[in-house]
């Protein structure tokens, strides 16, 4: 990315709620000295199967006091590949990871050396924001093979990111290139305490920051903090349609390939799990909470835009598949999407169609520059801020997942009829 393709946008004047200035220089100092912004990544999150359920206060303090977004979608329903679009606004055959392995793209060299440069990170940091992100960056990140540790992506000031993929116990973190290691700390609380040290060092400076808080929740092991390991005793998965159906003929070949129904024995575990991804949501919950909180007693929440939402959904059942995601339904593309902010409304619904590579544009234009052309994704920032807005916007978009592809990602005793290593699947012990 070069700095010719990064231009302030001196036309919405919508940033923040302060009055346009007619003096470009000026404008955009005001801009830089009033506009935040705060971004919460979850793991896994779906929608379709009540994801948002257990947040109360999340849907509380952000969807009600903002805008709620019902047909958020991503682009590609698995982690590494998703996330890569979530930070550089292109689908997933422009970027190149095409799996969550390293050979498939994933933190590998060549996505540090042609695409982390193009992360939204780098232009806000550009633009005159301290930037700060800690949690889950991409499933690889941290790998010797990938530079360990002491890689830090460009464009972050504070970094704390996760080494390998989602754990709530026994991980390693890159705090600013260093290796941290922790055994017993629960990492949603981990990640929080990082950041409200960082947004109190920023209080009594006058640059404008950009947080992103990105929490393994609820992704698997799927483990509860213990203080709410006992809740949702009585809460059953979600029984959808196409829950557990015995007819997959329609349906590609996968789907054709499990058995169906799922055995009686695999019911009760389908339970467990879903109990416990809500319990992990739980702590994300408290998260939201106390960092709205932290914004507020610093006087700033008002001029801070608060994104949430995740990088894929999830199926627990549905098509009588187990429990994952990496399919092209509804469960597993369709995300939650909650942002407040200035000029924002309350309780405002946004049924136009929106996507995972859209963020990055939408966030660029809140900073006020305009989205580089090598973006696929358009800035969804005139939905929320402007109230005539053409209600009958379509969007056609595509879904894309070449599968894991590499025989180390895959269990060799499993007894596929077909060994192309297009799924993830584990001998079966129960």
């Amino acid at each position: 990315m070069n700095n010719s393709e990064l231009q302030v946008n001196d036309e919405s004047g919508l940033h923040c709620g302060k009055d346009d200035l007619t003096d470009n220089f000026g404008w955009f100092l005001q801009v830089l000295l009033a506009c935040l912004a705060f971004t919460c990544l979850i793991d896994d999150q779906d929608l379709t199967l009540g994801g948002l359920t257990p947040m109360i206060k999340t849907q509380t303090l952000i969807g009600s006091m903002g805008a709620t977004f019902t047909n958020a979608f991503v682009t590609t329903p698995v982690c590494c590949p998703s996330r890569s679009s979530i930070l550089t606004g292109v689908y997933l055959h422009n970027h190149g990871t095409v799996n969550n392995s390293v050979s498939g793209g994933c933190s590998s060299k060549s996505w540090q050396a042609t695409q982390e440069p193009r992360s939204f990170s780098v232009p806000i940091h550009s633009a005159g924001y301290t930037t700060f992100y800690a949690g889950k960056y991409l499933n690889q990140y941290g790998k010797r093979l990938v530079g360990g540790a002491a890689h830090v992506p460009p464009g972050w000031d504070w970094w704390v990111g996760l080494e390998g993929n989602s754990v709530y116990y026994n991980y390693t973190l890159s705090v600013n290139g260093t290796p941290k290691e922790f055994t017993n700390q629960y990492l949603t609380n981990v990640i929080l305490d990082y950041g409200l040290e960082f947004l109190r060092s920023q209080s009594n400076t006058s640059t404008n920051f950009f947080m992103v808080l990105a929490t393994p929740a609820c992704h698997a092991p799927f483990t509860p903090e213990p203080k709410y390991k006992d809740y949702f005793s009585d809460v059953q998965v979600m029984k959808t349609p196409n829950f557990n159906i015995s007819n997959t003929t329609s349906k590609h070949w996968l789907l054709r390939m499990s058995p169906t129904p799922l055995p009686d024995k695999m019911l009760p575990i389908l339970d467990d799990v879903y109990r416990n991804r809500w319990k992990t949501l739980l702590t994300v919950d408290d998260m939201v909470e106390t960092v709205i909180s932290e914004l507020n007693n610093l006087g700033i929440l008002n001029d801070t835009y608060i994104v949430f939402t995740s990088d894929h959904g999830y199926h627990i059942g549905q098509f009588s598949l187990p429990w994952d995601k990496r399919q092209p339904y509804e469960s597993d593309i369709r995300v939650p999407l909650l942002i407040r902010g200035p000029n924002i409304s309350t309780h405002k619904l946004v049924t136009q169609p929106v996507l995972s590579i859209d963020l990055a544009p939408t966030l660029l234009e809140i900073a006020g520059l305009n989205p580089p052309d090598y973006m696929d994704g358009v800035s969804y920032l005139s939905f929320l801020t402007n109230e005539r807005v053409k209600e009958d916007w379509e969007r056609v978009f595509l879904v894309e997942y070449h599968g894991e592809g590499e025989t180390n990602t895959v269990d060799t005793a499993c007894p596929l009829p077909r060994d192309d290593t297009l799924a993830q699947c584990v001998l079966d012990e129960m």
